[in-house]
């Protein structure tokens, strides 16, 4: 598809879409990008990102091997 085609397709500028693909574009709303997602039948997702281990999760973690040891010899 070329920038023509989609600019037709999602009602934004040719030329505007020539700079998001090379970074001149200072701001590209959500809505732009949402819109262009759609048209290029795609969706985005938020997922969570990776948090960093803790000493909460090491202490988590301790604790649920010693239950796990603790059963098993019982």
């Amino acid at each position: 598809m070329t920038q023509k085609e989609l600019a037709a397709l999602s009602g934004l500028g040719q030329s505007t879409l020539a700079r998001f693909e090379t970074g001149g574009v200072a701001e590209f709303g959500s809505r732009k990008l949402l819109r262009l997602l759609e048209v290029l039948g795609h969706e985005m997702s938020y997922v969570p990102m990776k948090r960093s281990f803790t000493l909460d999760d090491a202490l988590a973690e301790r604790q649920r091997a010693f239950a796990q040891d603790s059963e098993a010899h019982g």
